[in-house]
């Protein structure tokens, strides 16, 4: 035993290696039972997101289009002066309802009663001249320019008796349709030249409301569609459609409509802020709060509904309108499964764990 260990002393090396050798074939064993041996412990997979889900039913509404406008005549008119002359009477006061053709101002006269009887003298004398001369012509004692004179000269005298009758009848401003006389711009003894503003006549009876309306809701209007108009009273008066724009307003890119709203006892005041709905056709929609709408990602608008098998789809919607209590959607269906809490946690295609609002309602 002794010569054994003396000879390994003796050579080292062979030691070493027989060391190393041993080490490499422990390891090794080892790693092999492990690959042989079962998990030490299971994979366990994520919880599922819990989401709300509400059972919405749709109803038959009616779609429509929503504007704000504003209340307008249906006629103005500024009334000018066609003569000059001074003011001597104002008829009407401000705010009055007037009728065609009432009078509502009076110039001064002067002295176009006294040129108007001159004129007609002059139109009666050169009638006899005319007369005259074509009983001459008959003789033979009067030419063909004569004639042709005395003709000219009852033809001027005419002209000037109808410029005079014109000039009197302008000394009277008149109302050109029935209106209410909005405002005064003269007051007696004021003196007025021609074309000079003397009041505003306004016409209210349609009143009309003109609005704009966009590119995408102008294709849906016709003329002669009821129209509702809410007033800023709360009340609300129906009305027709009577105009649309056949081109766009080259800065907004919408198009001018205006309806009309029978207004017989001037009840209803133009310059007023309008909300202006007109109904279109009958659709199916449920209404949601605005709260469980949502964005995809190429910023459609929509809501996130949830399938038989518990999967989440995002579902585009078309909004018909909005009230109080919510905004109505169409594009769902009949009846669609929307996900009223926690949608903002999951994405079209994910599995949840679905919770009925009517569960949570009963556990309350």
């Amino acid at each position: 035993m002794s010569a054994l260990i003396t000879r390994f002393r003796q050579q080292p090396v062979w030691l070493a290696l027989i060391i190393t050798l041993f080490l490499i074939l422990w390891i090794a064993s080892g790693m092999v039972s492990g690959q042989t041996e079962g998990p030490v412990r299971e994979k366990h997979e994520a919880p599922l997101q819990k989401v709300e889900v509400t059972t919405f039913v749709a109803d038959k509404v009616n779609k429509e289009v929503s504007v704000y406008g504003r209340t307008e005549p249906d006629r103005e008119a500024v009334l000018k002066a066609e003569f000059a002359a001074q003011v001597i009477d104002i008829l009407v006061t401000e705010g009055s309802k007037v009728e065609k053709g009432a009078l509502l101002f009076k110039l001064d006269e002067r002295d176009l009663q006294q040129q108007l009887r001159s004129a007609e003298a002059t139109v009666t004398q050169r009638k006899l001249e005319l007369q005259g001369a074509e009983s001459l012509k008959q003789k033979g004692l009067q030419s063909e320019v004569n004639i042709a004179q005395a003709m000219a000269n009852l033809e001027l005298a005419k002209s000037q008796l109808v410029s005079l009758q014109i000039m009197l009848q302008n000394t009277e401003i008149k109302a050109p349709y029935a209106g209410v006389l909005n405002t005064h711009e003269v007051e007696i003894g004021d003196y007025v030249k021609v074309g000079d503003p003397v009041a505003t006549l306004v016409d209210l009876d349609p009143l009309v409301i003109r609005a704009d309306v966009t590119e995408n809701d102008v294709a849906a209007l016709r003329k002669g569609q009821a129209a509702i108009a809410r007033l800023v009273s709360g009340q609300k008066v129906a009305g027709e459609v009577r105009y649309i724009a056949a081109v766009s307003n080259e800065g907004t890119n919408t198009f001018k409509v205006e309806v009309a709203v029978p207004n017989a006892d001037g009840q209803y005041l133009a310059g007023m802020s309008t909300q202006l709905i007109i109904p279109l056709q009958e659709t199916l929609a449920v209404r949601v709060t605005p709260a469980v709408m949502s964005l995809d990602e190429r910023g459609e608008l929509g809501v996130k509904t949830v399938g038989e098998d518990d999967t989440v789809h995002f579902v585009p919607i078309d909004m018909v309108k909005s009230d109080s209590e919510g905004v109505w959607l169409s594009g769902l269906g009949p009846q669609a499964d929307i996900i009223t809490l926690g949608q903002g946690f999951v994405r079209d295609g994910d599995k949840v764990e679905v919770v009925r609002a009517s569960d949570i309602a009963q556990v309350n």
